[in-house]
């Protein structure tokens, strides 16, 4: 596994990808017919630092599936809206705190970094009331 992406797409796309649907090669992939909205990739060197630091605010997904390869987390809309505003209320200085207790190769600072643009990414998912998944490939 070598990092992990976030993309911002619609309940239905997130449905249909789930139940085998939507081919999720094709979709997650730039350059194909039907796409996520949004792809956030600066994440893929942090993503098992931001899997432990931002758990409580399932910012990684509120659900887990092995039905899209390799590890894959997600969150319907709903749940987006909630993860969006942890993430809003989210401090410096807490996600410092937790990287002391984390398991990590990335800095502090890189960390905290990726958390910056992930808010934004899932305050824009929330505005869209799009739902969020996460795939570690």
């Amino acid at each position: 596994m070598s990092g992990g992406n976030f993309y911002a797409l619609t309940d239905d796309q997130l449905k249909r990808l789930l139940a085998g649907e939507l081919a999720h090669a094709q979709f997650l992939q730039a350059g194909g017919g039907e796409q996520p909205r949004e792809q956030y990739a600066k994440a893929q060197q942090v993503w098992y630092e931001l899997s432990q630091v931002l758990q409580g605010e399932a910012a990684c997904g509120a659900e887990q599936t092995d039905r899209i390869p390799e590890m894959v987390g997600f969150s319907y809309s709903q749940q987006v809206q909630a993860t969006a505003s942890k993430l809003a209320a989210l401090g410096d200085a807490e996600i410092r705190t937790r990287c002391e207790g984390a398991l990590m190769e990335a800095t502090p600072d890189q960390v905290l970094a990726v958390v910056q643009d992930l808010k934004a990414f899932y305050r824009r998912a929330a505005d869209n009331k799009d739902a969020v998944l996460f795939r570690v490939s």
